[in-house]
């Protein structure tokens, strides 16, 4: 058995564990007491990743052979595989009190102490491996990468390099190498000793994730993705890889691909605030706002280090969830982090803007630019703020902006619809449209590289809508909602008059305007998880009865009423895009009122064109918009025919003409008494959530009724491109 335990040795040490583990077997086969075999059988289940049969086989070795402190070390690094750091070190401290002048053993005790975090601890242990054995490789790797965590990367380095000059052919120092060359933006001098550890550990997922990780620092992202995807096929519980994964399809503007890599990186490791910081900053870019600011308030428990930039994310998160008064709590305490940030005043701005303290929001966006002078963005929003109003100076200084051809392409767009929202308030209608072409085709450009806008596949939700909603579905369906009278939605075509009418409603002291709520499409898309069936939200509307509507509705308005406080008798919703939505809407709430802002289409088509709009991917094209009105006044058409319960229809023309006759009109029919209140609305202290928020702190004006005849000529191709309207619709 001697032989056949040097040939297992042999193979072993070539790096063939499982070829020995099999003679190991043979061995112990005839001779079951064999310490040794059984040791070293336990090393090479470790090393295929088996550590917990690792600890049962070298634990028995250790009972037949106290004395030897490798069998000890051993054991030690099969429990730090296995995370139970306290055995670890307990085992490094037998081995060492068995032979002190151990470096492999004092080096094992130096990577579990860094583990829980006691890095100087760490540093101090393998300081001393080295000391006892200069040219130990290992070690060499082992103080680089705890230099590396305590932020001393050039001594890092240092140790990396020698660790590789020490042991070419030690995989472990050759990626660890690369990613410290990374670190120092040297990534072509890191490729090849990423490359040259996969050739060594073909099978080593972390070795290929450290390749992707060059990889996409150079921009090959079809390879990085490549070299991410075999170390999860390796290790499918590797959350890093699948964050990178992420990170690296947001590179290649791929963001709706990235969020389920991300979603699951963070259910591998809930507890990673890296990873969360991303998944948040994913779901804001999808405007999934309550669960971005969810992901990033758990990011933000969990982080060792409070950063700026996790406060305003979640701030913003909060805000665009209509939880204003949360969000600027992380602004403020982002500026108390940094008072020379100019992007928190920005932030903050926004936030004084929504709330109508307009001097506050201003006051904001000059303090943003005297911190940072080559900030473009507060100048975008001033304009945007003050319109007509504003300053000669600002203006001449977004003219001089404009001049930079270095400028960026976001933030050029931006101020270019500031200019043009200055020179049309102004009645400088040519040289806005000028600026208006220019601004959307950037806008254009930057948003089909982030998500493009599809009309093809927004016609066909319009279809499945429309067959799925049919005159016998609400036959069916009758009597199953949720009889309550208190919410009240209000939708319609962005910039048809929304707000306008909610802010008549929020006025009335019975009626809490809640703002737009993203709750109605997160209903629809919950539909299946609520069956308990891995169907499509589409193929639920069959299947639901009342048990179903009865939850979702009651589900639905407590999502409501979390942006209400408690004791008023109604509480709007005046998200636009409801329109889709209504035979959802109409089912779950029977009783609900429903308001339908109407305007003439070219004049919403005007305002469309002339807004920066952040999330609607299909503002900037004439054909989009053409193609999205298209569809409006299909499925409106449709819901005209077979809702159960009856629209209220309100004209923009009209509200603007009569006020007070439509007020009482919409108040009357939320079925509730008369409040003069309704026609002070501008005077209203509250959050509004409009891309016109210097507008809805006005009283009523007509100059937007045909505002679209100052555009006829210069905008002909955007009034070519909408459709003719139906019955009951301006246009």
């Amino acid at each position: 058995m001697q032989d056949v335990l040097k040939s297992a040795i042999e193979l072993h040490q070539a790096g063939q564990p499982a070829q020995a583990a099999l003679l190991y077997l043979k061995i112990l086969a005839k001779e079951p007491d064999n310490a040794e075999a059984l040791h070293l059988l336990g090393v090479a289940h470790h090393q295929q990743g088996d550590n917990a049969r690792a600890v049962e086989l070298i634990s028995r070795s250790v009972a037949m052979r106290p004395s030897a402190p490798g069998y000890h070390a051993n054991l030690a690094e099969a429990y730090r595989a296995m995370g139970r750091y306290d055995r670890a070190i307990g085992c490094c401290r037998a081995a060492l009190a068995l032979r002190p002048d151990y470096p492999e053993a004092i080096g094992n005790l130096g990577l579990s102490l860094q583990a829980i975090g006691k890095k100087t601890e760490a540093l101090e242990q393998f300081r001393r491996a080295l000391e006892l054995r200069p040219d130990f490789a290992a070690g060499h790797n082992n103080m680089a990468n705890v230099l590396r965590e305590l932020g001393q990367p050039d001594l890092a380095l240092a140790h990396s390099l020698r660790a590789v000059e020490l042991e070419p052919g030690y995989a472990p120092a050759r990626t660890n190498l690369g990613q410290m060359l990374l670190d120092h933006k040297r990534p072509l001098e890191a490729l090849p000793h990423c490359q040259e550890a996969v050739r060594l550990q073909p099978r080593s997922a972390a070795m290929h994730h450290n390749l992707g990780n060059v990889l996409r620092d150079l921009e090959r992202y079809v390879e990085a993705r490549t070299e991410y995807l075999e170390a999860i096929q390796l290790d499918p519980s590797l959350a890093k890889s699948h964050a990178q994964l992420a990170a690296t399809l947001v590179r290649e503007g791929q963001f709706a691909e990235a969020l389920p890599w991300l979603r699951k990186a963070a259910e591998l490791d809930p507890n990673d605030d890296a990873i969360l910081e991303s998944l948040g900053e994913a779901l804001l870019e999808r405007e999934e706002y309550a669960e971005a600011a969810r992901v990033l308030a758990r990011a933000l428990e969990l982080s060792q280090v409070e950063r700026i930039g996790t406060h305003l994310s979640l701030g913003w998160a909060l805000q665009e969830d209509g939880r204003g008064e949360e969000a600027v709590v992380h602004y403020q305490r982002a500026g108390e982090l940094d008072p020379r940030s100019a992007m928190v005043q920005n932030y903050l701005g926004g936030y004084y803007e929504e709330t109508g303290r307009l001097e506050l929001a201003e006051a904001a966006y000059r303090k943003a630019i005297e911190l940072l002078p080559s900030f473009a963005l507060p100048y975008a929003r001033l304009g945007t703020l003050s319109r007509g109003k504003l300053p000669d100076p600002d203006q001449r200084a977004i003219e001089r902006w404009l001049e930079d051809k270095s400028l960026n392409a976001e933030p050029r767009g931006r101020l270019l619809f500031a200019l043009a929202q200055v020179c049309d308030a102004r009645g400088e209608y040519d040289r806005a449209a000028e600026l208006l072409r220019e601004a959307n085709a950037l806008t254009l450009e930057h948003k089909r590289s982030r998500r493009p806008y599809d009309p093809d596949e927004h016609a066909r939700f319009v279809d499945e809508t429309i067959h799925a909603y049919g005159a016998e579905y609400f036959a069916r369906t009758h009597g199953l909602g949720l009889a309550t009278k208190q919410p009240v939605f209000i939708f319609g075509l962005p910039r048809s008059g929304t707000t306008l009418v909610e802010q008549v409603l929020a006025s009335h002291p019975r009626v809490h305007g809640a703002g737009e709520l993203r709750i109605t499409r997160t209903t629809f898309e919950d539909l299946p998880e609520m069956l308990g069936l891995e169907i499509v939200p589409f193929d639920c509307i069959p299947l639901l009865d009342q048990t179903v509507i009865q939850a979702a509705a009651r589900l639905h308005l407590d999502r409501m009423l979390e942006h209400a406080p408690p004791g008023f008798d109604r509480v709007t919703d005046k998200m636009p895009d409801n329109y889709l939505f209504l035979g959802l809407i109409a089912t779950l709430f029977p009783q609900a009122t429903l308001i339908h802002c109407r305007r003439d289409l070219r004049d919403v088509a005007v305002s469309c064109w002339i807004t920066d709009f952040r999330g609607m991917y299909w503002a900037s094209d004439p054909g989009h918009i053409g193609a999205r009105f298209e569809q409006y006044l299909r499925i409106m058409d449709h819901w005209r025919k077979v809702l159960p319960r009856p629209m209220v229809e309100v004209d923009y023309e009209r509200n603007v003409a009569d006020l007070e006759g439509v007020a009482r009109q919409i108040v009357a029919a939320c079925g509730l008494e008369w409040s003069p209140d309704c026609l002070e609305f501008h005077r209203a202290e509250r959050s509004v959530r409009t891309a016109s928020l210097t507008q809805v702190r006005q009283p009523v004006y007509t100059r937007s009724v045909e505002r679209w005849r100052h555009y006829e000529k210069s905008l002909a191709e955007l009034f070519a491109a909408l459709p003719r309207p139906r019955s009951g619709q301006t246009g």
